[in-house]
């Protein structure tokens, strides 16, 4: 019999997590499949139940962990620029590097319109993630906390949906520079 070391399950579940995060940025939450998850990880469909109870605890699972690199953005920041870091932070959302990454960007515009139709688990981890986002930008904010935050992060998110949609590509920049304009706290 082969014996794992203590920390396999774990590994295995964090690999899963990871594999399924990647895919939702990539595919959205329709596009992560059980079966071609655990492929891409190297492990059999029978083995995922050993982790998760179902597809939708993996993408609850996901989704939290989307928002843990989020929120690691911010103290990233927040530590490299000091008082400048709300800045810094609207800087990078509104750029043109961050439209262009939505495969590493923040999960809000990627999940917040497919969101709505996954099952509550998923809306629940949504929604969590969300409000620590929230929280961790308005420790950065001027004035008003997770609440100006929360609505700072839905202009941003809206502005960088919009510009990913924008063919022209003269019109996605323009749009991305005027909302760093207006974002001028």
């Amino acid at each position: 019999m082969v014996r794992y070391a203590s920390d396999h399950k774990e590994k295995t579940r964090s690999l899963i997590v990871e594999k399924t995060a990647v895919r939702i940025r990539s595919a959205g939450l329709e596009g992560v499949g059980v079966a071609s998850i655990m492929a891409e990880a190297g492990l059999t469909h029978g083995g995922f139940y050993a982790h998760f109870k179902s597809r939708n605890a993996l993408l609850a699972a996901a989704v939290e962990s989307l928002f843990d690199v989020a929120v690691s953005v911010i103290d990233r920041i927040e530590d490299k620029h000091g008082q400048a870091a709300l800045d810094r932070y609207l800087d990078f959302y509104v750029s043109t590097r961050h439209r262009d990454d939505i495969a590493g960007g923040c999960p809000v515009p990627v999940l917040s319109a497919e969101v709505q139709r996954a099952a509550p688990e998923v809306k629940a981890a949504f929604d969590a993630g969300l409000n620590r986002l929230a929280e961790r930008l308005g420790k950065l904010m001027p004035v008003g906390g997770r609440k100006a935050a929360l609505a700072l992060l839905g202009e941003m998110a809206g502005v960088l949906n919009l510009s990913r949609a924008v063919s022209d590509a003269k019109a996605s920049t323009e749009l991305l520079a005027e909302k760093r304009k207006a974002l001028a706290l």
